[in-house]
């Protein structure tokens, strides 16, 4: 997952401390980025897909995924996810064909 850093904070990796600044992007894994996410350090910025299924769409990303503003439609982001069968039909429509 790709994220970026929203506070000035350090942290300890293979025994190094390394200092993230604002506006930095990196990426980590989501179980790892959770309590940095809590915690306000960071946030992601592209659409992601958590480990039980649900889509999430940061508001502040790329307009395109923003479906609720005329933005691409939820299948099509999942799609571009690389979303399993399961979640694309579990997103499935019954009011359309998508």
């Amino acid at each position: 997952m790709t994220y970026k850093v929203i506070k000035l904070f350090r942290v300890k990796v293979n025994g190094c401390i390394i200092e993230l600044r604002e506006g930095q992007v990196i990426s980590i894994p989501e179980g790892k980025a959770v309590k940095l996410v809590s915690d306000g350090r960071i946030k992601p910025i592209e659409p992601y897909i958590t480990d039980f299924g649900s889509l999430v769409i940061p508001f502040d990303s790329d307009r395109r995924f923003h479906w609720w503003n005329r933005g691409q439609s939820i299948h099509d982001t999942l799609r571009e996810l690389g979303a399993s069968d399961e979640i694309l039909k579990r997103y499935k429509s019954p009011y359309s064909d998508n």
